[in-house]
């Protein structure tokens, strides 16, 4: 598995940059309409959200806060 495609993404919350790897053909199939946890078997879950949401995974954390660890985020 050769990672050939450099994709740049900026967080929408923090405005970050990310450099994230990729295979160029899952690139195209997950801009065809893939979702990316099929396109990205390979890629750990904090940087498929990032590719879907463009949220880095400290904003994701505080936009989103774990209910285990902190059950009364949601009351």
């Amino acid at each position: 598995m050769q990672r050939d495609h450099l994709e740049a993404i900026q967080c929408k919350a923090c405005g970050k940059w990310y450099a994230v790897r990729v295979q160029s053909a899952d690139m195209r199939r997950h801009r065809d309409g893939q979702f990316a946890q099929f396109a990205f078997p390979y890629l750990p879950a904090d940087l498929r959200e990032l590719m879907i949401s463009a949220t880095c995974p400290a904003c994701y954390a505080r936009l989103c806060p774990d209910p285990i660890t902190n059950p009364t985020a949601y009351n």
